[in-house]
């Protein structure tokens, strides 16, 4: 399994125009994973998701309060939109069993202080996420779980969203330029190599002090009022109400 680039990872703008010329997934070492080994039971895919749904918080928690990128107001709704949504993944998966594995967080030195970084990170982690969630959906439909895959496949869509809209901050055109989300690993602990360096914190161009998780209280004064349509889960017994 290949992983996220232990050396030179994130240099300014340098790594940004690597990556126009290696291209995304050749630079970051984000590739699909074919291994066809025992799938991860359902607490390991609670646990790995709520671990990263923490870790996607935490970094949109820190990209509208550091306070060096000036955003304009639209990208200040979108950004507190991911957010709140990130908090209520991460409230559904604790509320369903699921335990993160770690609070505390590494991010690349410079991150949350340009554009172009923050866009170009916020890509790596977007793209390991919906490959972790399809293949979230996979387990579930495979352990028969459908209403579980429908969950999982309803978050891929919206961190989809965020990639989207993330690539469009980072003036990456098209910001749409997939047809189908990508498959990029069989088992969502295939993911864990490319999440490692913001696991870890031992990547060159990374920072060495951890950032925590800053919590559901602070995460939501941030967030202010919502600005989300209120959807129920496929696993709510009256999600499919409306349908019928």
């Amino acid at each position: 399994m290949s992983h996220l680039s232990r050396r030179n990872f994130l240099k300014g703008s340098a790594v940004i125009a690597a990556a126009a010329a290696a291209g995304f997934h050749g630079l970051f070492g984000l590739r699909r994973s074919l291994a066809q080994m025992q799938d991860d039971d359902l607490q390991t895919v609670l646990d790995l998701a709520a671990t990263a749904e923490t870790l996607a918080a935490t970094h949109y928690y820190m990209a509208l309060t550091v306070g060096v990128i000036k955003f304009s107001d639209f990208e200040q709704k979108y950004l507190r939109a991911a957010l709140e949504s990130e908090q209520v993944h991460l409230d559904y998966l604790m509320a369903n069993g699921g335990k993160a594995l770690t609070n505390e967080f590494y991010f690349p030195n410079g991150v949350f202080e340009n554009k172009a970084t923050l866009a170009t990170i916020t890509e790596v982690a977007e793209n390991a996420f919906i490959g972790a969630y399809l293949a979230a959906t996979r387990i579930f439909a495979a352990a028969s779980q459908p209403l579980l895959a429908m969950v999982a496949a309803q978050v891929a869509g919206v961190e989809a969203q965020h990639l989207a809209f993330m690539r469009s901050v980072g003036n990456q055109e098209p910001p749409n330029n997939v047809a189908l989300l990508e498959p990029l690993f069989y088992n969502v602990s295939d993911a864990v190599p490319t999440l490692t360096p913001f696991l870890e914190g031992k990547a060159e161009g990374f920072d060495d002090i951890a950032t925590a998780y800053p919590g559901r209280e602070k995460i939501m004064e941030v967030v202010g009022k919502s600005a989300l349509k209120p959807v129920l889960p496929a696993t709510d017994p009256d999600a499919f109400k409306g349908a019928m």
